[in-house]
């Protein structure tokens, strides 16, 4: 992870930043959907940047974390975000990684800084949810010591857009 330094934060980036890395993993998620056959309009990352700022309070202190991946220039080269979905268990969302930091081990950092949020919160689980498109997602997670349910849970995404219910690959780990 040269030149990458995580940080967990404690209040939220200024909105124009954090929309720039958000916005380049809205694009990403929509057209791996699009090439699975979804019709997804041309303002659905627009949509999705206004449900997350609607809900940006998730995912801060005591509720929750945001943590990003910033280069030797301080520009964000990666985030995730951990969400409480009850006192157990903990929900990790929107992990993400330019394409030029993909490779360094910035996923993994960002992982295991939510993982420790999620022990500092007192959570006692952790689970995601990805599509069957995420390979890089689908990989990392077993190498971290999540388990691949055979079953669905009821993340965020489960629970939001049915219509992924099929393409939707569930991970847990205990912490």
């Amino acid at each position: 992870m040269k030149n990458i330094e995580i940080e967990l934060c404690q209040s939220l980036p200024p909105r124009e930043e954090l929309n720039g890395i958000l916005s380049q993993y809205y694009e990403l998620i929509v057209h791996r959907m699009r090439g699975m056959g979804f019709d997804i309009p041309l303002a659905a990352p627009k949509s999705a940047l206004a449900e997350f700022w609607a809900n940006s309070g998730d995912y801060l202190p005591p509720k929750g974390c945001l943590v990003i991946a910033r280069n030797k220039t301080g520009g964000i080269v990666g985030c995730g975000m951990l969400k409480r979905l009850d006192q157990q268990t903990g929900e990790l969302k929107r992990v993400f990684v330019i394409e030029d930091a993909r490779g360094t081990g910035t996923g993994r950092a960002l992982i295991e800084a939510r993982e420790n949020a999620a022990r500092n919160m007192g959570l006692k689980r952790l689970i995601a949810d990805t599509l069957t498109p995420n390979v890089e997602m689908r990989d990392l997670y077993p190498k971290l010591g999540f388990v691949e349910l055979d079953e669905p849970v009821e993340t965020t995404t489960y629970n939001d857009q049915p219509m992924l219910r099929p393409y939707l690959h569930y991970f847990s780990k205990d912490l």
